[in-house]
């Protein structure tokens, strides 16, 4: 009975042994689960902290202006200008150049960001340069008077009364130097001969023509030849021209053409002479004004100055009245000649950036004031 009774008791320490081997691996799989779960989380948890870090410092970067800049696609203020030096020893000069821009014409708030490309138009070993004006931090704005300030030096540089400081063993010299884009828009005002600042100017009438100012500028001469003569300019008057492109542009269409005289002895200011200056107008405006179509084109709109649209009402209804809201009275019109290029012939510079590339407005709020002692000058 005892060894019976052994016997039976031998089988129920046999089956919990079997038992306990099944939850024995049931447990291990459990474990390895366990594992396999912890790292799972793991790497999700890092790869989500990856992600969240490389966010934030995306928009820490694009906050503080830290990330490399395009100035075709983040500035509207823009100007390019050739350099008769060779790419390959160019490219790696572009932080120094940005830099000798910004100490020619920076304003506060702003830094200069420069694209070059090799080889542009039919010169060789010359490089193309493009730089943007862009506010500094990014999400600051560049102010008002820091806006005219710097509308006022692109100018004279496109004129040629101002010149870049580049390092000539460098860079060399910049030649052909035009305005891209400018918001708000750009008036030039061409230098002139006689004109004197006691002198006052009688605004007389806006063209516009399918030209940039970069042609115009190249026309001028021929311009105030053809306009002085059918306007029968006396001898102690000079025609003034102004031109505007509401792009900002001096090498994108349209271009208005914003004619004044200006007279020594100011018979410019008698009734006689105003009304036969309406007359002839109002003549010639089906004729282009005298101007040869093949040369400027046809003349798209005219307007005339409101003093010569009241006069005209009256004696030459046959132009139909319009207002005119852009000639106006600069300041000053004491500008130098223009010094010539010698012999170095500038390219015509297409300007594609807006209809390609949609731009970054820039705000024109009052943060500080310029370098200028915060006087606005009137463009």
């Amino acid at each position: 009975m005892g060894k019976a009774g052994d016997a039976e008791q031998a089988v129920p320490r046999t089956a919990p042994a079997t038992s306990g081997g099944c939850f024995s691996c049931c447990w291990g799989c459990a474990a390895v689960c366990k594992v396999v779960n912890a790292k799972c989380v793991s790497v999700l948890l890092l790869a989500a902290g990856g992600f969240l870090s490389a966010l934030f410092m995306l928009f820490h970067f694009r906050a503080s202006g830290a990330m490399p800049d395009d100035p075709g696609t983040l500035a509207e203020i823009q100007a390019g200008f050739i350099l008769l030096m060779p790419y390959s020893e160019l490219a790696s000069h572009s932080g120094m150049l940005e830099k000798e821009i910004y100490d020619d014409i920076g304003v506060p708030n702003s830094k200069v960001s420069v694209s070059m490309s090799p080889y542009p138009y039919t010169y060789t070993n010359s490089t193309y340069v493009t730089f943007g004006i862009l506010p500094d931090p990014r999400n600051s704005s560049i102010n008002q008077t820091s806006m005219s300030t710097l509308r006022y030096s692109l100018i004279k540089l496109t004129l040629q009364q101002l010149n870049l400081s580049l390092t000539p063993s460098v860079f060399g010299d910049p030649f052909c130097l035009e305005i891209l884009g400018f918001p708000g828009g750009i008036t030039v005002f061409l230098p002139h001969s006689k004109f004197r600042p006691d002198l006052v100017v009688q605004p007389i009438f806006n063209i516009t023509f399918d030209l940039t100012i970069h042609q115009i500028r190249h026309l001028v001469h021929k311009m105030k030849s053809a306009l002085g003569s059918t306007l029968m300019q006396r001898p102690d008057e000079e025609l003034l021209i102004g031109l505007t492109n509401m792009n900002g542009s001096t090498v994108a269409i349209p271009v208005t053409v914003q004619v004044s005289l200006s007279s020594n002895d100011h018979g410019i200011h008698l009734l006689d002479r105003l009304e036969q200056l309406a007359k002839i107008i109002a003549e010639w405006n089906l004729t282009n004004l005298g101007l040869n179509p093949s040369i400027f084109g046809k003349i798209r709109d005219l307007t005339l100055d409101p003093l010569l649209q009241d006069l005209l009402q009256a004696c030459a209804p046959s132009l139909p009245p319009g207002p005119i809201s852009s000639i106006s009275r600069p300041p000053s019109w004491n500008h130098p000649e223009i010094n010539p290029n010698g012999t170095f012939s500038c390219p015509a510079v297409m300007n594609k950036q807006n209809a390609t590339v949609p731009h970054r407005k820039l705000s024109t709020r009052f943060h500080r004031r310029s370098r200028s002692g915060g006087k606005i000058l009137q463009l």
